[in-house]
Formats: C-alpha cells, sequence, structure tokens
C-alpha cells in the first residue's frame, strides 16, 4: 500500500501541472502568514507610537477637555463642524466639530480627535436628555500623563473661569451627571447660637489638606459627619456652604432609590467626582432599625456600611449624611469612623435671628432690636424666619412686630 501512494505521489511531482499548483498554493499560503504577521506587528507598532484616550459625555472629564480644546484653540482650523441648539459642554461655545475625524499639533506631536455621537443612547436628567457622545484622542509617540494633564488644565479654567459656586453632581443610571454649578453661600449665612459651622469647617479644611497624615499612619483618608435637626434648620444649606468655602464640589445621591442596590452604591462612592464632597441626604429613608425594620430601598445596611468604610471605599473625599430623625439611625451607621463628628442644627435664638432679619434691612438698626426684643425666648427654625421676612421684606416695620413667629399673635396685637 506504502509503495502504491509513493508511486502515485511520484508520477503527480513529475506533472507540470500538479507542481505549478503546489508550488501556488504555497505561495498562497506564504502570503497569507505574511499579512497576518505584518498586521499584527503593525498593530503593535501602533500601540506602541499610539497613546490613546476615550472620554464620553457621562463624565466631568469630558467637559474639561472640551474647555482646553477650546481655550488652546487646537482645532481652530478645523473645516467640519457642528452646530448645536446649546452649549455642547458647559463653558464652551455653541458648535463643536463635527461627527469624525479630526487632526491637530499640539507641542510638536500629531494628534488625532475622533468625534461619535450616539443619537438613540440618551444620557442626562429625564426632563433634559442628550444624546451619547465619545471623543477619542490619540497622540504620536505621546504619554497618558500628557492627555491627562490637559483634562487637569481643562478642570481649573472651568473653576476659574465664570464659576458661579460649586459644582453640583447627581448619580444617575450609574454615572455622576454634572448639572452645572449652584450659587455660593456664605458659612456666614448659617444660623446658629454658637461656633459649631466654624468647627465644621475648620476639621474639613483640615481633612482635605491631610493626604499625607494619613498616608504616615496607614489610616484610610475617609472622615464622615452627621448633620441632624428638624426640618428647615438649614442641614442642606450647611453642605453647599462648605463647598462653596473650601471650592468643593457637591456629590449627592439618594440612597432611598429603590432601583439602587449595594454594587450601585459602591462604585459611586468609588467613583466620585475629585475634589468634591459627597452628600447623603435624608439617610434614614434607607430604613429605620437594623432588625426586624422594613426595608424601604434596594441598599442593604451592609451595603451601606461596607460602601462607606469598607475595603475599597472611597478615600479623600468628605461623606455627610443628614436625617431629621437622628433617633432612628443604628449606632453602628455613625460610630466614631463612620460619622466623626456629630452636629445638631436646631432652633435659635432671638439674637440670632436678628443676624438674619439685619441681613435682609441693613439700614433698620432700631427695627432690629425691636425685632429681637419681640421675640424674646422664643426660638424658631432659619426657616421659619427667612418665610416671615421673605413675606415682609417690603415692609421692615411689619417684619419687626414677629406676629407669625410667635406662639400668640392674639398676644401681640394687644400690646
Amino acid at each position: 500500500m506504502t509503495d502504491m501512494w509513493n508511486s502515485v505521489l511520484d508520477d503527480a511531482l513529475q506533472s507540470d501541472f500538479f507542481a505549478g499548483g503546489l508550488a501556488l498554493g504555497a505561495f498562497g499560503l506564504l502570503a497569507a502568514t505574511l499579512r497576518v504577521s505584518l498586521i499584527a506587528l503593525y498593530h503593535i507598532v501602533m500601540r506602541r507610537v499610539w497613546v490613546s484616550l476615550t472620554l464620553d459625555n457621562r463624565s466631568a472629564a469630558y467637559r474639561h477637555f472640551c474647555i482646553w480644546m477650546e481655550h488652546n484653540n487646537v482645532l481652530a482650523r478645523s473645516r467640519h463642524v457642528r452646530m448645536t441648539d446649546g452649549r455642547w459642554a458647559s463653558g464652551t461655545k455653541g458648535y463643536a466639530p463635527a461627527p469624525g475625524r479630526h487632526w491637530f499639533v499640539r507641542h510638536g506631536k500629531i494628534c488625532r480627535l475622533e468625534r461619535n455621537i450616539n443619537e438613540k443612547s440618551k444620557v442626562g436628567s429625564s426632563h433634559n436628555p442628550r444624546p451619547m457622545e465619545t471623543l477619542h484622542v490619540t497622540v504620536l509617540f505621546g504619554h497618558v500623563s500628557t492627555m491627562l494633564g490637559w483634562i487637569a488644565t481643562g478642570r481649573q479654567i472651568a473653576q476659574a473661569k465664570d464659576r458661579v459656586g460649586p459644582g453640583l453632581h447627581v448619580l444617575k443610571d450609574g454615572y455622576w451627571d454634572s448639572l452645572g454649578d449652584i450659587p455660593r453661600r456664605s458659612i456666614d449665612t448659617i444660623l446658629v447660637d454658637d461656633d459649631r459651622i466654624e468647627k465644621i469647617a475648620e476639621d474639613m479644611r483640615w481633612f482635605y489638606a491631610a493626604r499625607d497624615w494619613y498616608a504616615d499612619r496607614g489610616v484610610p483618608w475617609r472622615r464622615g459627619y452627621l448633620f441632624h435637626g428638624p426640618p428647615g434648620t438649614g442641614k442642606s444649606s450647611l453642605i453647599r456652604a462648605l463647598a462653596s468655602e473650601l471650592s468643593l464640589d457637591i456629590a449627592t445621591l439618594d440612597v432611598g432609590r429603590p432601583c439602587m442596590t449595594d454594587d450601585d452604591l459602591r462604585e459611586a462612592l468609588i467613583s466620585a467626582p475629585k475634589d468634591s464632597l459627597i452628600a447623603i441626604e435624608d439617610v434614614d429613608a434607607v430604613f429605620t432599625q437594623r432588625d426586624g425594620a422594613e426595608k424601604r430601598s434596594g441598599v442593604s445596611f451592609s451595603g451601606l456600611l461596607n460602601a462607606i468604610d469598607g475595603i475599597g471605599a472611597q478615600e479623600g473625599r468628605a461623606l455627610i449624611m443628614t436625617t431629621n430623625h437622628k433617633e432612628k439611625l443604628d449606632p453602628a451607621l455613625i460610630r466614631p469612623g463612620r460619622a466623626y463628628m456629630h452636629t445638631e442644627l436646631g432652633l435659635v435664638n432671638a439674637k440670632t435671628a436678628r443676624r438674619l432679619f439685619d441681613r435682609f434691612f441693613p439700614a433698620e438698626e432700631g427695627l432690629g432690636s425691636q425685632f429681637e426684643q419681640r421675640l424674646g425666648d422664643t426660638r424658631c427654625s432659619p426657616a421659619e424666619i427667612q418665610g416671615w421676612l421673605l413675606a415682609n421684606s417690603f415692609d421692615p416695620s411689619s417684619a419687626a412686630l414677629v406676629a407669625g413667629l410667635r406662639p400668640s399673635s392674639t398676644e401681640l396685637a394687644a400690646e
């Protein structure tokens, strides 16, 4: 049998047609192998010489990179632009590079920008959705640190350029959506009877500057605060005032949302925007007690604790929790290590209330004294005082009567 196959093979090799086909096949196989090798080599070389970065408009880095590009006019010679109904990134003009590929040179390096828009995929709030946009930036013989530096520069420009106040970031569908700036608020506008607000600001200022202190001691760089008190006493206003005072952004999330899971919460805290403080308002909305309580959201008690100080928990961002009912919170949630400072914001006395009256009516010192005297021992919430003064903002004499703030308006009317 072997002799027969050898004879057939010898006859085939002596055929010019068969030998030519065999040679052609070998040549084709060699060419295909060479082509695959060259393609692989090309991709290896490209990955070596090109450095890339991908951004989408769900992140603040996208906006900061856009601001950097516009500030440095890197696409000033672009021949293809797209007009937008609004600003394609807050802080930029009303037009943007058209979808597709754009080239520019920066510090002698060739750079390429690819912009893609997915009209079917929407991001942002439900009342103001916008299409998903992606920027793919590549630099020939560049470095990732260079592109990250461009983003950092854009962030600095955004912070210095027409900044109204702290940036507000809200967790939306697994990513932090930037809603723009909110007006600044001074620490002095938060009404309390003592210096507790200054102590909080001083402690938080120290925390954000203490990265090395924590690292030297091998302690996670975390710090938590609990603001508690009746509604209208300034808990949310204090968060805004602290962010304004320390030039931080605010990243706020609602842990009471039924669709939020433990994993969502953990990832949200880890990925919270840099240079921000994290606010979890009405933290008691998760549940009232650990044992036997009705679960009100998708976040479990253990999930909340692990997100705050578990393995891999966020660092470098202060965490502020607020509640109207401190007594409903499990002690494990607010123990030292998770909430270092507990600050009560409550009703204020007449002397403190007068500070707000004087801001409304700075030229009415006499009426301010009357306002304080007529309040007497009555304690009110800052929201109640502000509401009364707003209702009488054009009539300081009526505002000084405080009839709407005293327990007995009829008694005042008889005086």
